[in-house]
């Protein structure tokens, strides 16, 4: 089956306090976004990439993609409001007209393994949506209406990108979200929306999302 990565990169960071999107900093002396896209570049089921990036660093993106080993990728394009949007931008484009499967990922996601990006897309084929997870740790407190309420922690997990889809069925339920105005936090719940069955499978410790200073401490660590 054809299996195509879109790599969502259209965040601006402005709630990191950097000059620049996060997925444009660097950690080892890379971007983070060239640290993602190498883990994709390795995985052998991957045929194509897309990435969506913010129009302001278009042209950024493409100064580095001529840089850094950028083989697998078929189209740069431009996101949209939110990454909702993006995702349906690349769904319009020829490479993902051409894919079975979907894979879509943050670009702030700099450590999934090739071997999780394997899985995921093979898992995909069978169940048509899968999403990696990983069990909650600490005790899970729901604040409502001044009162407090603990939550059954076995029954709770952090979900984690990427996320695989058969191309169909992601193409339909974005449009009925979007008719909707359904807006959702992940891919997954898109599908979750029209009552589309999720497989989960385990996610990886150390499949971080960048998204504080102290994260991108954190993943100078790892790669230590």
């Amino acid at each position: 089956m054809s299996i195509t990565a879109i790599i969502v990169a259209g965040g601006v960071g402005k709630r990191f306090g950097s000059d620049k999107p996060k997925q444009f900093l660097e950690i080892a002396n890379k971007p983070i976004l060239i640290h993602t896209l190498e883990k994709f570049q390795a995985a052998e089921k991957i045929e194509n990439i897309i990435i969506a990036v913010h129009t302001d660093w278009y042209n950024h993106t493409k100064d580095l993609l001529t840089k850094y080993d950028s083989a697998k990728v078929s189209e740069l394009i431009i996101g949209g409001r939110t990454r909702q949007d993006s995702v349906a931008s690349a769904l319009r484009t020829e490479t993902a007209a051409n894919s079975e499967i979907i894979l879509v990922h943050d670009a702030v996601r700099p450590f999934a393994s090739p071997n999780l990006i394997n899985q995921v897309a093979e898992m995909t084929e069978d169940y048509g949506a899968v999403v990696p997870t990983i069990a909650v740790k600490d005790t899970i407190k729901e604040i409502r209406n001044g009162g407090i309420k603990t939550l059954d922690r076995s029954k709770i997990f952090a979900a984690q990108t990427p996320q695989g889809f058969w191309t169909s069925s992601l193409e339909d339920a974005m449009k009925q979200a979007i008719a909707a105005n359904f807006e959702a936090t992940d891919d997954a719940s898109v599908l979750e929306f029209i009552g589309f069955k999720i497989k989960n499978i385990e996610g990886e410790e150390t499949n971080i999302k960048i998204t504080t200073p102290l994260d991108l401490q954190y993943a100078n660590l790892i790669l230590q």
